[in-house]
């Protein structure tokens, strides 16, 4: 082997190893920027997931204080209120006072009395009346709170009247999230004491229902 040999092979030597090198380095920068970009995630969490606030709407900032304009809203959303009574749907047949009076898929008859206040000794009496006075088989109180009296005075009253008519009270609360506009949710606080048995009973096809506990 002569000297130009030797020579050519190690600059042959020389000539790779800055290449190798240099592709190193490209990927030990770009692993570095990885971890550098994972870091900076993992020390903000919050940037990567966002949540609204909830806020509960006074329902006198949507509808009058008397509560004009909600049977309408009311009226075009029964489906929503049938829902959570477990009914078969709901549909406007008339209107009496500034409430509805609506009926069943299977043609029960429901009076509606609305309240955009919490509950009080007076309209506690009209829905009493309203159940004296039309022939109809549940009458439903909505109100922004039913209070414990009123809560304790309609178990009372699915519990020893007549099982032809039933009694519901019904907490409305309109929620806001962030600057969406506000909807509507109902929570039923009162309802007759077989009701969720009345529920799961029509949910058997074909199973018969006692007296106490037949549909609407």
């Amino acid at each position: 082997m002569t000297q130009s040999d030797v020579t050519a092979s190690t600059g042959g030597s020389e000539t790779a190893t800055p290449t190798r090198s240099s592709r190193a380095e490209r990927n030990a920068a770009a692993a570095a920027d990885l971890d550098r970009s994972r870091g900076g995630f993992a020390a903000n969490p919050a940037s990567a997931v966002q949540l609204a606030e909830i806020e509960e709407v006074d329902p006198s900032t949507i509808f009058q204080r008397d509560g004009a304009g909600f049977p309408d809203w009311l009226s075009a959303n029964l489906d929503r209120l049938a829902k959570e009574l477990g009914v078969s749907g709901l549909r406007e047949v008339g209107r009496f006072t500034a409430d509805l009076l609506a009926q069943t898929d299977r043609g029960r008859r429901v009076a509606i009395m609305s309240h955009l206040e919490p509950s009080d000794h007076l309209h506690l009496g009209q829905m009493i009346t309203f159940a004296a006075g039309l022939d109809v088989s549940a009458v439903v109180w909505i109100a922004t709170r039913i209070g414990e009296e009123h809560r304790a005075v309609l178990d009372w009253l699915n519990q020893h009247g007549d099982d032809d008519v039933r009694f519901f009270g019904i907490e409305l609360r309109l929620l806001r999230i962030g600057d969406s506009q506000p909807g509507a949710s109902f929570h039923v606080e009162a309802r007759p004491n077989d009701w969720q048995k009345v529920i799961k009973q029509r949910q058997r096809v074909g199973s018969p229902l006692n007296t106490r506990m037949r549909e609407f």
